[in-house]
């Protein structure tokens, strides 16, 4: 239904924090509780589908749909894979995927993996950055609160041979660096930590003039990454310290096989449980 003046959302006012009233909460600068509820696709930012390239996504129609159910919050969701395949996984439903654009830019030379330029990892591609930012301006102009995911778990666990659409993978780049895999969300390999780091300044330099922003380390990621969020929290801290804005970093929870006890031991200024041990977080509204 459309949106009344009275009704009409506003844009965010400051980059939320914790409230003092009820830690459980967000509050804006003005000290007010802001109460996240939000209608959640697997696309927001990055086009994927079955055709190679992706049918581009209904962004501003995404937008009004939210809008339209006064909802104010989105997770902009990031995909570490240019491609995947579930067929091999024997699934009921099997999903053929690409996914684009990506951070880095396909300069090539040679060919990656899926017959595309390989990646340089030390070249950003813009087009992402900029839709990035685009979309955080559209969402801020509706009132809409927007979580970057900045990496992905699922795909190099539970998609088959996951790890030849990375662009982390030795094959798909010309910079000679191997993520070994799931090991690409661990702490190790320096000149791999490096380029991500790299990375989530990119992101902060495109985002953090804004309001309206959250971050989120990675999407159902394995236990072993413990370290490497924690670490990557603490980056984004000590990086947005030096910045005119400072927002909330999260940590959710860690699938297959994570625990509630490690968001709650963690640096994270939010967290996303699940249901661990008995302690039925989703069905108590925690």
């Amino acid at each position: 239904m459309p949106t009344s003046p009275s009704t009409a959302a506003q844009p965010a006012r400051g980059p939320l924090r914790v409230c003092a009233q009820n830690p459980r909460y967000f509050a804006d600068d003005y000290g007010t509780p802001v109460l996240l509820i939000g209608s959640h696709t697997w696309d927001s930012l990055q086009d994927m589908g079955p055709d190679d390239p992706p049918a581009p996504f209904g962004w501003e129609a995404y937008l009004a749909f939210l809008a339209a159910h006064h909802h104010n919050f989105v997770r902009l969701w990031h995909w570490d894979l240019t491609h995947w395949d579930t067929a091999a996984n024997n699934e009921p439903d099997p999903r053929r995927c690409f996914v684009e654009p990506h951070p880095w830019r396909r300069t090539g030379p040679g060919q990656a993996l899926d017959g595309k330029l390989r990646f340089d990892l030390a070249k950003f591609d813009e087009v992402y950055f900029r839709r990035l930012g685009d979309r955080v301006r559209a969402a801020r102009d509706r009132g809409i609160y927007v979580s970057i995911m900045l990496f992905e778990g699922w795909g190099l666990q539970f998609v088959s041979d996951g790890w030849a659409g990375h662009p982390f993978n030795p094959a798909n780049n010309i910079n000679g660096i191997d993520g070994q895999g799931l090991k690409v969300h661990e702490l190790g390999r320096a000149a791999v930590l490096a380029l991500q780091e790299a990375y989530v300044r990119k992101v902060i330099d495109t985002v953090n003039q804004f309001d309206n922003v959250l971050y989120e380390i990675s999407n159902e990621n394995h236990p072993a990454s413990t370290p490497w969020q924690y670490h990557l929290i603490r980056f984004i801290h000590q990086y947005e310290a030096g910045k005119p804005k400072h927002h909330p970093a999260g940590m959710t929870f860690q699938y297959q096989g994570g625990s509630n006890q490690t968001l709650f031991d963690s640096p994270a200024d939010w967290i996303s449980p699940n249901s661990d041990g008995g302690l039925q977080h989703r069905a108590a509204g925690w």
